[in-house]
């Protein structure tokens, strides 16, 4: 018999209804299922697909986005990933939990049933992608835009997250989010230490989920060792926000067309969606021109007292070849 996690949202019509509209701390449950216990991940690493299993490692300064660097995990075990975590300065995210196992797919699917039913202003939200993310303490995540609508359910440990307001031109200028949606910038976003005196910020606790409008930046600090589930989804509202920044980046920008309309509704935005999905469909929006790199000579090392070793040579990491 299917297992019925919807029960594992809980809110508010409150919460429902200002989902994705504002930063907000809501309530959940999953932190309690035996799917996020750490005998049942250690036995999903086991055997997870290493190239959808990311590995990285990062400086102390926020602003320093340039030192996320890859981690070969080779064949270390669940046990020996955990171990490494713990001693070391690494994020692992764990992607497309939903392809790989049913379990996880029947949660995320009842998730996004559980928000269709409860928030009017989000039509047939779909999975996008979907991680379980385990994070050593101490390191963080750089400041970033999502291109999908997403959000962070907390299960395990203390984490700090800001989130800044979204499509503001202070954070993010209307160029670098079609620019990031057309795959010629990476999502980290030049950061300045005074964005955080305009940001909500919040420690999170486990049980407890941030949720954000779309295009929103954000950054993290994980306080100590810590476990949690990214989501993010397309809706029909989300899809046309990517659409139209789209269409602005691969039509009108090349045409030299400055003062870029980001408007939603009406003729306009409609043509700009239509023609948006046409050219991906034909296969027309490939650029890719970010230069990211998984070359490394670290590797997780879970007998190192810094959780993580160098190779003899830099070599690919097995995460590089991720589909």
């Amino acid at each position: 018999m299917a297992a019925n996690y919807s029960d594992c949202i809980q809110w508010s019509a409150e919460e429902f209804q200002n989902f994705g509209k504002v930063p907000q701390i809501s309530p959940h449950t999953y932190h309690e299922l035996d799917l996020f216990q750490e005998a049942a991940l250690i036995a999903l690493l086991d055997d997870y697909p290493r190239q959808w299993l990311q590995c990285y490692t990062m400086g102390f300064d926020p602003k320093n986005h340039q030192d996320w660097t890859a981690v070969h995990i080779a064949d270390s075990s669940g046990a020996e990933i955990f171990e490494a975590l713990q001693k070391g300065r690494m994020w692992v995210n764990v992607i497309h939990i939903d392809r790989y196992n049913g379990e996880y797919a029947q949660l995320i699917a009842q998730m996004y049933q559980v928000i269709n039913q409860n928030c009017d202003h989000i039509t047939q939200a779909k999975s996008a992608f979907s991680a379980i993310i385990l994070s050593s303490p101490g390191i963080q995540v750089y400041c970033h835009v999502d291109a999908d609508a997403n959000m962070l359910w907390h299960l395990k440990g203390r984490k700090k997250l800001w989130v800044y307001p979204a499509r503001d031109e202070r954070f993010t200028p209307q160029t670098y989010i079609e620019e990031i949606i057309g795959q010629d910038r990476h999502e980290d976003i030049p950061y300045q230490h005074w964005f955080d005196e305009h940001a909500f910020s919040h420690e999170l606790l486990p049980g407890q989920a941030i949720s954000w409008p779309q295009h929103a930046p954000h950054r993290v600090e994980n306080v100590d060792f810590n476990i949690s589930m990214t989501t993010s989804y397309g809706s029909v509202e989300s899809r046309r926000q990517l659409s139209v920044h789209g269409a602005n980046h691969h039509l009108l920008k090349p045409l030299g067309i400055k003062n870029r309309s980001t408007a939603l509704h009406g003729p306009i935005p409609t043509l700009k969606e239509f023609s948006y999905r046409l050219m991906s469909k034909l296969g027309m929006l490939k650029s890719d021109k970010r230069n990211a790199s998984n070359v490394s000579d670290l590797e997780l090392d879970a007998k190192h007292p810094e959780g993580m070793s160098t190779r003899d040579k830099k070599q690919t990491t097995a995460f590089a070849f991720v589909d």
